[in-house]
């Protein structure tokens, strides 16, 4: 093919990624705004707030490193680190870097130097990741089954339930099935052709989902269920084979080492023993088994398995490519019922991609069996067609009809206050996980930081050792008169009272706060009083600032 042939195929090739990746985008734009994404707070899970706040942790340590280096005098580990006096932990402690990979933060902190840290921003970012996603499914669909099969395929894909859910969220679900996805598609290549580069790229990918979340650890298994799906054990004395597996322990190995332990510390595996657990995976084989087959729909789910024995089992054209997509639903399914970091339907995200790509295969290999003459003697493209509208007919009006609504509010309107009217003032915040988030993240989405200092109820209120991550079952600090005494000796300026707290949630120390004030009207003023809303549900009782009498920290006029 002459150069410039070659070159016009290569630019009409970018234009359609870039016209799909648009398609893409408007889709998961649209599923956000249906779902009140742009409006909510960032308190639809425990964790979100948190990935927001270690992302502007990220971004201003970045931004801060030239002048450490200017001055000579810090550095940003000082300056931002958990042990700081003045640093950013102190003021918004939300960050959790460490306990998590830096991967998520780090495309943050791309993504928000030129387009700033706003909520809009931020979930612009997390459609264009779940857009990402939808081009990857586009690509592996339309090389097998044409152009309109891809596009369903993206679109199922950005439809299904749980995965607005999540790309409704500041949560690294999105990224993760992103960089396993790409992964897998590269190793599948690599069955297929053995080419160097395509592992080379493998490894690369595989060391950003690592880095990215700790599922990204499941793509070992992808590999040993995928060369055993295949048939390929050759592959184990290719060069490229050894150079993918350095690559992913020499890019992600040491950071995944030295926080190998930071999870269970902090009480983020269910059973805190950072091991395997027989109790935790007889309940997760079936609890994942069930959200694998509800995360994309029944319909997708039984064509995979179908698109499984067609493509692997039979062992058609490019195989090792299908056996890989197997092998990743595989070995998420596996892992997350190995690794007992709970039973959340979010961890199977990352098998979901894979998922919708093998019903296709299925589908197709159902459409041209003898079961169905009148399709199968239909041309291939219209048989294509066919098959995208049947897939849409089975799945959408499920997908359409799932109601996924975030609207969880409330904590902006104190967090604004106290921005406009007590900079640099001290506030205690007195929720649960989700509340003290919210708190927190509206407060640093908004100061000219490092300026309020904000203490969660959840750790100043608390027994040191009794303190969990998920801020349950905590013991008192004060009694009676010492919670009055601390609140009064003049280093906290505000409270921020979550009345609205359920009651599964509330631990002795908000009912504690709550009499504390009640008993004491002339030491705590009441400033103003904000609604709250839960997932869509307005609470009965509001979210109340109260200020401390006796504060030496003005309000600015």
């Amino acid at each position: 093919m002459p150069e410039s042939a070659s070159n016009q195929t290569r630019i009409k090739a970018i234009l359609w990624l870039l016209i799909v990746f648009a398609l893409c985008f408007d889709t998961a734009f649209l599923w956000q705004r249906a779902g009140g994404a742009y409006e909510s707070e960032y308190g639809a899970h425990p964790d979100e707030a948190a990935h927001y706040v270690t992302g502007l942790f990220v971004r201003d340590a970045v931004t801060t490193i030239p002048e450490a280096v200017k001055l000579r005098s810090i550095t940003p580990m000082k300056a931002f680190g958990a042990d700081a006096p003045n640093g950013f932990y102190a003021h918004y402690p939300k960050v959790a870097l460490g306990v998590w990979p830096p991967g998520f933060y780090v495309v943050q902190t791309a993504w928000t130097l030129p387009f700033g840290v706003s909520r809009n921003s931020i979930m612009l970012l997390m459609a264009a990741i779940a857009a990402g996603v939808g081009v990857l499914i586009f690509q592996m669909v339309r090389r097998e089954f044409g152009i309109s099969a891809g596009a369903i395929a993206a679109l199922l894909w950005l439809s299904a339930p749980l995965i607005r859910m999540y790309y409704g969220m500041v949560m690294a679900e999105m990224l993760c099935a992103f960089t396993m996805f790409a992964a897998t598609i590269f190793w599948g290549r690599y069955l297929d052709s053995r080419k160097t580069c395509d592992a080379v790229l493998f490894g690369v990918l595989g060391a950003a989902a690592i880095l990215t979340k700790g599922t990204g650890l499941a793509l070992a298994l992808m590999v040993v269920f995928s060369i055993l799906l295949s048939g390929k054990l050759a592959i184990l004395g290719e060069r490229g084979t050894w150079i993918g597996a350095a690559l992913v322990a020499i890019i992600a190995g040491p950071w995944t080492w030295y926080f190998r332990n930071a999870g269970t510390q902090v009480g983020g595996w269910s059973d805190n023993s950072g091991g395997f657990s027989i109790d935790f995976t007889l309940k997760a084989l079936p609890f994942y088994a069930r959200h694998l087959v509800l995360a994309t729909g029944i319909a997708i789910a039984v064509l995979a398995i179908v698109g499984i024995y067609a493509r692997c089992v039979k062992r058609g054209e490019n195989h090792g490519r299908w056996a890989a997509f197997a092998s990743l639903v595989f070995g998420v399914y596996v892992f997350q019922c190995l690794i007992p970091v709970g039973d959340e339907s979010r961890h199977i995200i990352a098998a979901t991609p894979a998922l919708v790509v093998l019903a296709f295969a299925g589908l197709d290999w159902l459409l041209s069996s003898s079961r169905f003459p009148a399709v199968a003697r239909l041309a291939p493209e219209n048989k294509r067609r066919v098959m995208a509208l049947l897939l849409v007919f089975l799945s959408m009006p499920v997908f359409a009809m799932t109601r996924v609504k975030k609207d969880t509010a409330g904590f902006a309107a104190p967090a604004e206050w106290i921005i406009e009217n007590a900079p640099a003032s001290r506030v205690l915040v007195c929720s649960d996980a989700e509340g003290e988030g919210m708190f927190i993240s509206e407060i640093a989405m908004r100061d000219e930081r490092p300026g309020i200092t904000v203490e969660r109820g959840s750790k100043s209120l608390v027994d040191p050792k009794g303190r969990t991550w998920d801020g349950r079952n905590l013991k008192e600090r004060f009694d009676a008169d010492g919670l009055v005494e601390y609140l009064s000796a003049g280093k906290i300026d505000f409270i921020v009272l979550d009345s609205a707290v359920p009651e599964r949630r509330r631990a002795g120390y908000h009912d504690q706060l709550t009499r504390a004030i009640e008993d004491n009207p002339m030491q705590f003023w009441k400033v103003l009083e904000s609604p709250v809303t839960r997932a869509g549900e307005p609470m009965y009782r509001p979210l109340r600032l109260f200020r401390i009498r006796g504060t030496k920290n003005p309000i600015s006029q």
